[in-house]
C-alpha cells in the first residue's frame, strides 16, 4: 500500500495538517461529513507561533490580509472603567512574529482550500461521512456512509480532526475523554458596534463577575465577537430574547449596536487518554476541549497540526521510527494537561467570575505594575510558546 494518509474532519486542524503534509509530498484525502466549509467564524485568534506555522505553510501574508493584526491586549475592570494596557512592543526584540492575528476560521478553511487546489497529491471530500475504521498492520481501511455508502478508502495512517464528538475518538479508538462540564452556558455573539471609539482594543477582556466579557475585533469591516456567561437554568431556547437586557448593563455607550448572529454553548475540560492508537491519531478537539477564554482551544489544535506534519512527515518521508508518533501523542497530552487547560480555566475565573475585594485590588495592581515592565509582559506574550512540540 502507497504511503498516504486519510484525515478525517475537514475544519482548520484537519485543512492545515492536509497542506502541511502535502507539501512534503504525501498523498492525503480529506473526508468531511457536512457539505460544504464550515462559514461561521468561531475562534479567530492566532498567537506568534500559529503565525510561524503559516508563514511556513506560505499562507501567513493571505490570513493577515483578511483579519485584524493585534498589538496589544487589554483588561478592562467593568465597575471602575479602568483599562489595564499590555503593548506587545516588548516582543520585538525576541520574536520574528512579534504580534497575534485575529481571522475568523472559515477564512482560514477557505485560504486553505485554495492552497490544497494547487497541490495534486491532496483530495478534500464533502458529503464524505465514516461508517466505519479498520486498522492492521498494512494501513487504515475506512467505510463511508450516506451518499458513498460502502465506499471504502484506504491509507497508511489516519489522523482524526473531527471535533469534540469525534467519531474516530468515540468509536474506534474508544478511549476515554475525561474532565468536566462547567455549569455556565456561554453565549458568542457577533456584533457590529464601535467599539474602538469607547477605547477599545482588538482584544479587550472585560473583567466582571457578572458582567464579564471576552470582546474581540473579527474583521477590518467592524465586526466584533462579544462572549460573555449565563446560567445554564435559563432556558437556551430564549437566549436571542435576553441579548439586549445583558448588553444594557455589558456594553458601553447608548446601545447603538447591531446583531449579526449569536450562539449559545456548554463549555468543558475534557482530554483523550491517548492521541495514538497504532496507526490512527487524533488532534484538535477531537483530542481534547478546553472553554475559550484567551482562545486556547483552536491555538492548541493548530499547534497539534504543526506537531503531527513534522513526526508523521518524518516517519513516512525519512523512514524514522513510528515511536515519535506515541512522542507526539504523550507531549501534547501533557501541554494541553499541565498549560493549556489550567490557564484557560485561570483565564475564565480572572474575566467572570472576580469580584470586587481584595483579591481583585491585588491582581490589578499587578496588572499595572506589568503593563509598565517590559520583561513582565514579553513573559506574558511568550505564553504559548510552551504550547509548542518541536521533533
Amino acid at each position: 500500500m502507497k504511503e498516504s494518509v486519510i484525515i478525517v474532519g475537514g475544519g482548520p486542524v484537519g485543512l492545515l495538517t492536509a497542506l502541511g503534509l502535502g507539501q512534503k509530498g504525501i498523498d492525503v484525502t480529506v473526508l468531511e461529513a457536512e457539505d460544504k466549509p464550515n462559514d461561521s467564524p468561531r475562534a479567530l485568534a492566532y498567537p506568534g507561533p500559529i503565525l510561524e506555522y503559516f508563514d511556513n505553510l506560505g499562507i501567513l501574508e493571505t490570513c493577515k490580509s483578511l483579519g485584524i493584526v493585534k498589538t496589544a491586549v487589554d483588561w478592562l475592570v467593568h465597575d471602575t472603567g479602568e483599562f489595564l494596557h499590555m503593548s506587545m512592543d516588548c516582543m520585538k526584540e525576541v520574536s520574528d512574529y512579534p504580534i497575534s492575528l485575529h481571522v475568523g476560521q472559515d477564512k482560514i478553511a477557505l485560504v486553505v482550500l485554495e492552497k490544497l487546489a494547487d497541490l495534486p497529491n491532496v483530495t478534500v471530500r464533502y458529503s464524505a461521512r465514516v461508517k466505519d475504521i479498520a486498522q492492521d498492520q498494512a494501513g487504515v481501511r475506512v467505510t463511508l456512509d450516506g451518499a458513498a455508502d460502502g465506499e471504502v478508502v484506504e491509507g497508511r495512517w489516519l489522523v482524526g480532526c473531527d471535533g469534540a464528538s469525534s467519531v474516530v475518538r468515540e468509536r474506534v479508538m474508544q478511549t476515554n475523554f475525561f474532565g468536566i462540564t462547567w455549569p455556565e452556558r456561554f453565549v458568542a455573539t457577533n456584533i457590529y458596534f464601535d467599539f474602538e471609539a469607547e477605547g477599545y482594543t482588538a482584544t479587550t477582556f472585560q473583567v466582571d463577575h457578572e458582567h464579564g466579557a471576552v470582546i474581540v475585533k473579527i474583521d477590518p469591516e467592524g465586526l466584533w465577537r462579544c462572549t460573555y456567561m449565563e446560567s445554564e437554568a435559563l432556558p437556551v431556547e430564549t437566549v436571542g430574547d435576553r441579548i439586549a437586557e445583558r448588553f444594557k448593563a455589558l456594553l458601553p455607550g447608548d446601545g447603538a449596536w447591531k446583531l449579526k448572529q449569536h450562539s449559545p454553548y456548554r463549555m468543558h475540560q475534557r482530554c483523550a487518554d491517548t492521541m495514538r492508537d497504532g496507526r490512527i491519531l487524533l488532534a484538535g478537539d477531537a483530542a481534547h476541549i478546553t472553554n475559550p477564554t484567551g482562545g486556547l482551544g483552536l491555538t492548541s489544535g493548530v499547534l497539534d497540526s504543526m506537531a503531527l506534519v513534522e513526526a508523521l512527515g518524518q516517519v513516512i518521508t525519512d523512514g524514522r521510527n513510528s515511536a515519535i508518533l506515541t512522542e507526539y501523542s504523550d507531549d501534547r497530552r501533557r501541554k494541553f494537561l499541565e498549560i493549556a487547560s489550567p490557564r484557560a480555566s485561570e483565564n475564565k475565573k480572572i474575566v467572570y467570575h472576580m469580584a470586587p475585594g481584595q483579591q481583585r485590588d491585588e491582581w490589578v495592581d499587578y496588572m499595572r505594575s506589568a503593563a509598565q515592565s517590559p520583561d513582565i509582559l514579553r513573559q506574558m506574550f511568550s505564553f504559548s510558546e510552551q504550547l509548542v512540540t518541536r521533533f
